[in-house]
């Protein structure tokens, strides 16, 4: 027998068409492979009754005829298959493969209607994570952490908030990020930047990593603020692990961006630093067009990484970064102003952003994603550090502490 009980539409149809020849309930049963007492009950549950018309003459207000069916006593207890139904003048019912299945599909829905937890659940839920999502900690952080008392999915979880069940809202949820629109440019590259890019296209990149599959690839791009300001913020993160290093740069030039590798070839060892930077894919910023100081060691001018560019318009190519990017966004909605960010404000979001679990991460959290790939007394020289999974802060409060 099959090892599941919700008949489908085809099974339903399978029993009229049994009951219209006539077929025993055993023989539909072995038919539709289920059990007999299913097919009996199915029967009974949508047959239709249909009341015979009232004519004839009265006695006593009852008709003067039996309008009951000898038939209906018996099993299959319906009136398919008999050869009298159209003209018949008794009580009679019928079962309809089609109304059944509208009658199933209606109980179904209304049975997911409503809450499926008790008061005393609902207080804990409002209770543990009230002050969480306060924080602007994601979903996905706290069903990883508090499996105990989200033990329902997640499309019931937005249910139950969208219906108000909880004292938290849709509104008390970091919102998605709007990108500004992409502007319409019709300056050409000069020759020097097209030169640039040979051997260093999204193609480049892609034949590469074919050949070089296990290479740490490392994505880079930059965050801006205000447009009448100048501050703005480096981003590098590492595809295996989510990390992100996150450095603050009083302008968006190629001197400040080699200024950050700079520090990081004077903070990580020789050895270490070439593992960790293999391959680089960036866009067409021209802020990554000093690509002798991102490839080299700036002390000896050794080529040690790999730097690849997307295609112009095409930050999905990158779209790892661009999707971490938004937790910068729920501590710094766009609009703000990065002036007044120092790079120990960086590093407090940076951390609490390193530390947000991941499903993608088999509910482990980028910063220990990153252990398996170096060694912390590296992480520490970075100023990056572990924040425990309730303590993780992801809204504009964050920099208010």
């Amino acid at each position: 027998m099959a090892n599941y009980c919700h008949l489908s539409y085809e099974d339903r149809k399978n029993i009229e068409d049994g009951l219209n020849e006539n077929k025993s309930i055993n023989q539909i049963a072995k038919e539709i492979n289920r059990s007999h007492t299913t097919v009996l009950r199915e029967i009974d549950r949508n047959k239709i009754y249909f009341k015979p018309k009232q004519y004839g003459t009265y006695k006593n207000n009852n008709y003067d005829r039996d309008i009951s069916c000898s038939r209906l006593a018996k099993s299959p207890y319906v009136c398919n298959g008999c050869k009298s139904r159209s003209g018949c003048r008794k009580e009679r019912y019928t079962y309809y493969a089609r109304k059944a299945d509208d009658s199933y599909r209606e109980v179904k829905s209304n049975t997911r209607k409503g809450i499926n937890l008790t008061p005393e659940e609902v207080y804990e839920i409002n209770k543990t994570l009230t002050p969480l999502i306060k924080k602007g900690q994601t979903i996905n952080h706290l069903y990883i952490n508090h499996p105990d008392i989200l033990d329902f999915s997640k499309p019931s979880f937005y249910n139950y908030v969208n219906n108000g069940v909880f004292e938290f809202g849709p509104l008390d949820f970091p919102r998605i990020i709007k990108y500004k629109k992409r502007k319409n440019s019709n300056k050409r590259r000069t020759r020097k930047e097209r030169e640039i890019l040979i051997n260093r296209t999204y193609e480049d990149f892609i034949k590469y990593i074919s050949e070089h599959p296990d290479v740490n690839i490392v994505e880079m791009d930059t965050v801006v603020g205000l447009q009448e300001e100048s501050d703005c913020f480096l981003t590098l993160l590492w595809r295996k692990s989510k990390f992100m290093l996150i450095f603050k740069l009083e302008n968006q030039t190629t001197d400040e961006v080699s200024r950050v590798f700079n520090i990081l070839q004077e903070l990580i060892p020789y050895e270490e630093y070439k593992r960790l930077f293999q391959v680089m894919l960036t866009d067409n910023g021209h802020e990554f067009f000093v690509v002798n100081n991102i490839e080299c060691i700036q002390s000896t001018g050794e080529y040690v990484t790999y730097l690849f560019f997307c295609d112009p318009h095409m930050s999905c190519q990158k779209g790892m970064i661009e999707k971490n990017h938004e937790f910068i966004r729920y501590i710094l909605p766009k609009g703000s102003s990065f002036k007044n960010i120092t790079q120990e404000d960086c590093n407090i979001f940076m951390n609490n952003i390193n530390s947000l679990c991941r499903d993608s991460l088999n509910g482990k959290c980028p910063y220990e994603a990153m252990l398996f790939l170096c060694d912390e007394y590296i992480l520490k020289k970075l100023n990056c550090y572990y924040i425990k999974p309730d303590e993780v802060i992801l809204n504009n409060s964050l920099l208010k502490h």
